[in-house]
């Protein structure tokens, strides 16, 4: 029998591909001088900076800082480094452009379909709102959490954003099940008690102390969890 009441779940890389963009993020900013070991190497040294600094980063500023200006710094110590004259507003406008523009995975149709109607599924998202208007416009939210709206990110100290989700529904937080790719998924939900899935679509190691409650490889296995049919 289904224990969950609520389910929530993040959007890049776990709804859609935001990965699938990255050459074309880099087209746009190098023009002629593009090149796949180019964009594989600078989309590395932009990853570099947000595994190192990120979390830390808006944990330590004193005001709510919207993702694109988080995003300008890094571009700008970027092009700094590479001695690359562009603009990091620019750069940090196309950023949010191409996340607009990622692809679905196959597997993301088939969580809706499983789902609606079954259980609320509300969006919580590390993201700018123009980042992710048009995936809001394509899939069925019963409610959206976004870090620009709430003013706040999924692995804040304060645990904000997700208990936002628990006052919005009213319930309690081990009813509610939170999917997503990322360490501040699960990390995040963890600290305010809500239950967590890893969608490990790469079959990657988990490094942290604090474990997810469920591991999928697939939306699908959504099904076996939630103890409903899966679509075939």
């Amino acid at each position: 029998m289904n224990e969950f009441e609520v389910i929530s779940i993040d959007m890049f890389q776990t709804l859609v591909n935001i990965n699938s963009r990255r050459n074309y993020i880099w087209k746009r900013i190098l023009g002629e001088d593009y090149s796949l070991d180019l964009a594989k190497k600078y989309a590395g040294l932009i990853n570099e900076l947000v595994y190192k600094r990120f979390h830390k980063d808006v944990n330590q500023a004193g005001i709510f800082l919207n993702l694109k200006s988080i995003f300008k710094q890094y571009f700008f110590e970027v092009f700094s480094k590479i001695n690359l004259d562009f603009s990091q507003d620019k750069a940090a406008e196309i950023f949010a452009n191409e996340h607009n523009l990622a692809k679905p995975y196959s597997d993301t149709n088939d969580f809706f379909e499983l789902i609606n109607g079954v259980i609320p599924i509300c969006l919580v998202s590390d993201s700018d709102l123009d980042m992710i208007s048009s995936h809001i416009d394509n899939f069925k939210f019963d409610k959206i959490f976004i870090s620009e709206k709430v003013k706040a990110y999924k692995n804040q100290s304060n645990g904000k954003i997700f208990n936002k989700i628990i006052d919005y529904y009213n319930v309690k937080p081990e009813k509610i099940l939170h999917i997503g790719d990322a360490s501040s998924d699960i990390i995040g939900a963890n600290r305010v008690g809500i239950k967590t899935c890893w969608i490990n679509r790469n079959e990657y190691k988990w490094e942290h102390d604090i474990k997810p409650t469920y591991i999928i490889n697939s939306l699908r296995d959504i099904a076996d969890i939630l103890g409903l049919e899966k679509k075939s």
